[in-house]
């Protein structure tokens, strides 16, 4: 067990951050293979055995990569990392889905308060795995506990970096309206994302209808692909090229908070409709109905359909069809977007705006129509068709049930 006290076993760990930090600095100036170009007495060196990972994963996207690593026949899951339970609004613990599949799988799960702590680095160094993966996990490790595994740790991020850094890549490219997407992984360093890439995938097309579930759903698998080649790899001491990441093409993808959910009717449309997608799971696409008498009130939307200013439903082509090459797995591919085969060419669908043609009461956030089952909404280019809404302390329900029970009529203001 190491200690602090000025021992050769506490001298030892001190030795292990300042190592990390020089072959990062070393990593992060060139271009070179993680295996080679080290002085000996530094290189690692992995032995024929099996490669000893942990793994540290939380959510649902970690899934489907816990499943391909518990499974491959070239590493060992020494134990799983997750954070601590908490009880959900019954009093009952939330089980994680990383904590499902550990049961399934019947791995020894850890959940630290501080995954830095000291008492959990010491943890770690007495185990002394060779790999640490990380994925969708929701702690940012330290130098020291990166250097707690032989190589160090590896991420697998949504987004093809150094675009949409941070906790919600996927839903930032939905809601920024992004026609592609992809998966990296880098080797990590203690900056969010920010460390160099060593596998990405080529661009993956986004359906125009697609939510943030579907989408993560698909890159999730993609990414335990390109997760269980970069192991084995490894595991083989085989080639694993290192590029740093382009700063001067950094985008960031923030966390959302509660107020994200707010429907921005004075965006377009397909707009509005792309930050429905990207809220479906939380914090919700919601909006406050401004009554004539009383306060206003506070509706859930459902499902809706973007439509132009004839109130015809938008043409949008679906470029999730597209043909999808094997991921790049050897090098990274930093111009940014890596090479897909057959890529078909993107073009922006033609607007014919009438937005001119609007009565001048179209302002966005009036209600339009509201009669006959059907609710529209006027937005700043284009209207939307509300299909499904939950007024305060009711459920989701029916637009055309919401229009039986509630007064609201045209030229209501939404906002």
């Amino acid at each position: 067990m190491p200690s602090n006290d000025g021992s050769f076993g506490g001298q030892l760990v001190g030795l292990f951050p300042l190592l990390f930090s020089c072959t990062m600095a070393y990593w992060a100036n060139k271009e070179t293979n993680i295996f080679e170009q080290y002085e000996s007495s530094q290189q690692p060196v992995l032995s024929k055995r099996r490669l000893q990972v942990v793994i540290m994963a939380t959510g649902a996207f970690a899934v489907p990569s816990v499943r391909a690593l518990c499974e491959s026949d070239f590493c060992d899951v020494v134990f799983l990392v997750a954070t601590p339970l908490r009880s959900g609004t019954n009093g009952r613990p939330i089980i994680t889905p990383a904590r499902q599949i550990a049961d399934e799988y019947g791995l020894l799960v850890c959940d630290p308060e501080n995954i830095n702590s000291p008492e959990f680095f010491e943890f770690l160094y007495l185990m002394r795995p060779d790999l640490i993966f990380v994925c969708d996990f929701g702690q940012i490790l330290s130098k020291r506990t990166l250097s707690s595994a032989l190589l160090g740790g590896i991420n697998l991020h949504g987004s093809l970096l150094p675009k949409f850094r941070g906790a919600a890549p996927v839903h930032w490219a939905i809601l920024t309206g992004d026609q592609y997407t992809g998966v990296s992984i880098i080797h990590m360093t203690p900056q969010i994302d920010a460390g160099p890439v060593i596998a990405q995938s080529p661009s993956i097309a986004i359906s125009p209808y697609e939510t943030v579930i579907e989408l993560e759903n698909r890159l999730a698998e993609y990414g335990a692909e390109l997760v269980l080649d970069t192991v084995t790899r490894m595991a083989h001491n085989e080639t694993v090229r290192i590029i740093p990441q382009l700063h001067d093409r950094v985008s960031k993808a923030p966390r959302f908070t509660k107020e994200s959910g707010l429907i921005p009717w004075n965006r377009s449309s397909q707009e509005i409709f792309n930050h429905f997608r990207a809220t479906v799971t939380w914090p919700r696409a919601f909006t406050h109905w401004h009554r004539e008498n009383g306060s206003p009130l506070r509706l859930i939307v459902g499902e809706m359909t973007p439509l132009d200013d004839s109130l015809s439903e938008l043409k949008r082509k679906d470029f999730s069809k597209a043909p999808f090459a094997a991921p790049i797995l050897t090098d990274a591919k930093m111009g940014n977007l890596a090479t897909l085969k057959a890529m078909p060419k993107v073009t922006a669908p033609k607007r014919r705006s009438s937005y001119s043609k609007r009565p001048p009461w179209w302002k966005p956030g009036i209600v339009i129509h509201a009669e006959e089952g059907i609710l529209i909404v006027a937005a700043h280019e284009g209207s939307v068709r509300i299909e499904q809404i939950q007024p305060a302390g009711k459920k989701m329900m029916p637009v055309c049930d919401f229009l039986r029970g509630y007064p609201i009529k045209e030229g209501d203001k939404l906002g």
